[in-house]
């Protein structure tokens, strides 16, 4: 069966440094607090995963639920980040990367999303998921950006 690969690129400039970033938004039990798509997190929750710790997350799209099993494949602190996960419901793959650098007064964190689905659902893409994964996203790093530079 075909595959496709759908993308949700966002990014924004956070008033905080780096390693305060970097350990907030890799810290899962914090995902709760920005990402309105998380419902819960079990597992390596408390502190900032290391590569090969997996975080499990229940996830809210639309009226559905999902269980993602996250798995951290990659970790150059404070840098990059890198997850990937199968969605328990559909079978759905996604991957997350994280990449920080220093900026001016602060600290640019660029966030991306790929899923890869079923070929079947290219159009539902095209309609609607690819549109709502963005609108997530986007909604996401801006509660993040907010909470942290709060505090």
């Amino acid at each position: 069966m075909s595959t496709i690969k759908s993308t949700a690129t966002v990014s924004t400039h956070i008033g905080r440094s780096i390693e305060e970033v970097f350990d907030f938004i890799t810290t899962a039990a914090n995902w709760v607090k920005w990402h309105p798509a998380t419902v819960s997190v079990s597992g390596d929750v408390d502190h900032p995963a290391l590569e090969g710790e997996t975080i499990v997350e229940v996830v809210r799209f639309g009226m559905a639920r999902d269980r993602f099993a996250w798995k951290v494949e990659e970790r150059e602190a404070p840098h990059r980040w890198v997850i990937r996960a199968k969605s328990e419901r559909h079978g759905q793959k996604v991957k997350i990367t994280y990449d920080l650098r220093p900026e001016a007064g602060g600290t640019h964190w660029e966030r991306e999303m790929v899923f890869y689905l079923p070929g079947w659902f290219k159009y539902l893409d095209k309609l609607f998921i690819n549109r709502a994964l963005t609108r997530n996203s986007r909604k996401a790093v801006r509660q993040l950006k907010e909470l942290l530079e709060s505090h």
